[in-house]
Order: structure tokens, then sequence, then C-alpha cells
């Protein structure tokens, strides 16, 4: 009887760790959508809707999702949109209070607090000068699951568009 038991409480938790290894690759979570994606003079003007809802960002993380242009050899990375866990935010605000806007944000399009159960639209419009390499190019989505010091302890690649032909 205990025998049973044993075996079943290990088979339980033999699935349990496997559920939560695939729900931290953020699959399902993240939704973009490509409003525009075209060659406007000489420049490249972008404009991406992104969903976020439920992501699953630990307290002291912060996860950078970043948009990234690429063709081979030549690739060119976005300002990226940071959510930031619990702490991670408090700590973001205290920078923010005592250095200013400029040295909190490092360069971030927007930076955000995770409430899990909140449905987020967020719209990011960039215009950058366009490259000739950048008209075969494709959209990436690159997340950069980063520690408490910013150390980055995971990436995650979502390819969205193949070919930019404009």
């Amino acid at each position: 009887m205990r025998t049973t038991l044993y075996i079943l409480i290990s088979l339980f938790a033999v699935l349990f760790c496997r559920a939560q290894e695939l729900s931290s690759d953020y699959r399902g979570m993240i939704y973009v959508k490509e409003n525009c994606v075209e060659q406007q003079g000489d420049n490249l003007l972008l404009d991406l809707e992104i969903d976020l809802s439920g992501l699953p960002v630990g307290r002291y993380q912060s996860l950078a999702l970043v948009p990234m242009l690429r063709d081979g050899r030549d690739s060119l990375m976005l300002q990226p949109i940071v959510v930031n866990g619990a702490n991670k935010q408090k700590m973001y605000e205290r920078t923010l209070a005592f250095k200013g806007k400029t040295v909190a944000d490092d360069g971030a399009y927007l930076v955000i607090k995770n409430k899990p159960t909140q449905l987020r639209e967020i719209a990011y419009r960039k215009e950058i000068p366009f490259q000739p390499w950048m008209k075969g190019a494709e959209l990436v989505l690159v997340g950069q699951l980063k520690d408490y010091d910013g150390i980055t302890q995971q990436v995650y690649m979502n390819v969205l568009t193949d070919n930019l032909i404009f």
C-alpha cells in the first residue's frame, strides 16, 4: 500500500515539474501584431501592437522584450520593452527617483511592472534609418530573462516575419 502511494506521489511530482518548465518559456503569453512595416523615404517605419497576458516574471526578475531585425551577419536590436517583477520594479523606481529617467530606463522603450492578471496592449512605434540589408531582413522578438543584478539567465527567440519586402 505504501509503495503504491510513493509511486503515485513521485509520478505526480515528475508531471508537475514538467508543466512548470513548459510554462516558463512564455509561449501563448506574448502576441505581436504587425500593423505596419514599411519603408518611408530614408526611414523604416515599424508599427507593432504587443499584447502581454499573464507573464510569470519572478519578483526579483525582469524580462526584456527586444524587437530585432536581422539578415545574415547584419542585425539591429531596437529598444526593449522591460517587464519588471515586484521587487525589481521597486529598485527601478528608486533609481528613477535618485538618478533620473535616463539612467533608470537604460535605453528602454518602456518599463512596466508585471501584473500577471492584467492584459496589456503596448503600441511599439519606431522609425529607424533604412539600410539596404533591411529589405530582406526578418523581424525577431528576443526575450531576455534577467536576475536581480541584471545578468541574463535565459534567452528566448521568436521569428515574427521571415522576409521584410516593401
